[in-house]
């Protein structure tokens, strides 16, 4: 085990972190003409998620809020024409979410975050990368998220999580670029 020799650096990081935290909401807010921040963060899943059973259920898992909180912010979001529910062939009381141009609308292309994240330096990211993957990491380990689909994660990962990687799954080194977050093939192997 790594002994901490700048106890003052990590609640610093921290701070930065949460601060990052508190800018990018009030970005969001901006955003937000007549959403909320947890429909725009819905919105936002199902978007990456289109490929992907997305439900009400998987929702509350994955932001890590409650299900009848999810449903009324879901409900609003059908009825403004942001979403669309299709049903289940499988399961009468099931439905999967379907994002609408509309919705797609209310999602920001590009955020200040990402403008501010590309001027940093091509080694300053891949250490940054690293950095928020091993925070990540430790949130996932220490029961603190729900859900992490990263490939440190993962079953087939191999690698040092600092210069190797590889995805046993994928037979491929992969890049600290490449490095994945949200992965569909995600396996805990639990």
């Amino acid at each position: 085990m790594a002994v901490n020799k700048e106890p003052g650096l990590d609640a610093h990081i921290a701070k930065v972190l949460e601060r990052i935290g508190e800018v990018s909401l009030a970005m969001r807010r901006k955003q937000a003409t007549d959403l909320s921040l947890l429909q725009l963060r819905i919105l936002g899943f199902v978007k990456d998620h289109a490929e992907e059973q997305v439900g009400v259920a998987r929702l509350a898992e994955e932001l890590q809020v409650s299900k009848p909180t999810i449903s009324d912010s879901v409900k609003l979001l059908v009825d403004r024409k942001r979403l669309v529910r299709i049903a289940d062939k499988g399961d009468a009381r099931a439905h999967n979410l379907k994002i609408t141009t509309s919705g797609m609308n209310e999602l920001a292309p590009q955020s200040p975050l990402d403008k501010a994240v590309s001027v940093l330096s091509a080694d300053d990211k891949k250490a940054m990368m690293l950095g928020l993957l091993g925070i990540l990491e430790g949130l996932f380990s220490t029961g603190d998220m729900n859900v992490q689909r990263m490939c440190w994660t993962c079953k087939h990962y191999r690698g040092d999580k600092k210069n190797k990687h590889r995805c046993m799954l994928l037979q491929q080194d992969l890049s600290i670029a490449e490095l994945r977050t949200d992965c569909p093939e995600h396996d805990l192997g639990r």
